[in-house]
């Protein structure tokens, strides 16, 4: 197999180009650092275990009946799961390009003539075409398919789709008194298929766009509309700022000193200090077997802005 690029990438990151807001030079940075940046914490661990919860339920049904209820077609005549690696180091699949297609899908499902459905849960609110990021979700789904069906060979995927689970909280907010019972908040789910076409094609240009981007040796040029972009301009002005204050610093005492040994020596390993720092932070992101993690209890896990709710 020809090689002509380490692209290591899953399908729903690639999905962002798809996204009306993409941003070129954001998802330049994002790729270099391998989507490790800092302030993205977010401990989500409450959707892990509402995942769990809406695999069980959707488990029981194929077990007393062999189907899922008519709420979830276009997938109720789905017989059973298919098993699969449930581990992004092994479901994946390496393209001609070079390209590493890697993820974890939630489940896939098998129909009565063998091929299978590739499909996602959402523990969101449905907003149907209407939603910004459903081309994102769109190239997830059909990313994990092509894995699926040329990487794993599980079989022809004939179907893939989104299956959101909508919080009705309105009517626990009109009648609370019904919600609560044996010291437990009650919160009524509502399952909502949303069908995506499986069509591989979709995959060739934002697999294109993401590899110029990754063999490009420098950032794309700011674009104006993006607030990320003005975030992170605004971050690198504060350092150059502290850093020219350090250095004028720098200046101050070896002009009051001198120049002596000492002062020249003290400047000297502060700058090297932090320059190894620097070098040692940046390698420990590209080290493939790194898991780099916020504590918990410090500024970035805190950080209010760290999560916007989109992924």
């Amino acid at each position: 197999m020809k090689t002509t690029t380490d692209l290591r990438i899953t399908p729903k990151r690639l999905g962002l180009i798809e996204v009306e807001t993409f941003c070129e030079r954001c998802f330049w940075y994002r790729l270099h650092l391998r989507f490790r940046e800092p302030f993205s914490f977010f401990g989500g661990a409450i959707f892990k275990n509402m995942e769990q919860a809406e695999m069980a339920i959707i488990g029981a049904f194929l077990e007393k009946d062999g189907k899922l209820p008519k709420e979830f077609a276009p997938f109720c005549e789905v017989v059973g799961r298919v098993e699969y690696p449930r581990h992004w180091t092994k479901y994946k699949y390496v393209l001609d390009s070079g390209v590493e297609l890697y993820g974890e899908p939630d489940d896939i499902f098998e129909f009565a003539d063998g091929s299978i459905a590739v499909i996602d849960h959402k523990t969101a609110q449905a907003k149907g075409v209407g939603d910004p990021l459903l081309p994102c979700y769109e190239i997830q789904v059909i990313g994990y398919g092509f894995i699926a069906e040329f990487g794993l060979l599980l079989g022809e995927v004939s179907r893939g789709g989104l299956l959101y689970w909508s919080a009705n909280h309105e009517i626990v907010i009109a009648e609370p008194d019904k919600f609560y019972r044996n010291q437990k908040l009650w919160m009524p789910f509502t399952p909502k298929p949303h069908p995506i076409a499986i069509d591989y094609k979709r995959l060739e240009a934002p697999l294109k766009r993401a590899v110029e981007l990754w063999e490009a040796k420098t950032p794309p040029a700011r674009t104006e509309k993006c607030q990320d972009c003005q975030k992170f301009d605004a971050l690198l002005a504060i350092e150059a700022e502290v850093q020219k204050q350090l250095n004028l610093n720098d200046q101050i005492v070896l002009s009051g000193t001198g120049n002596n040994s000492w002062a020249l020596n003290q400047v000297t390993r502060r700058a090297y200090i932090e320059t190894s720092a620097r070098s040692s932070a940046m390698r420990d992101l590209l080290d493939e077997a790194s898991d780099l993690t916020f504590a918990s209890d410090g500024v970035m896990a805190n950080w209010e802005a760290g999560y916007d709710g989109g992924f």
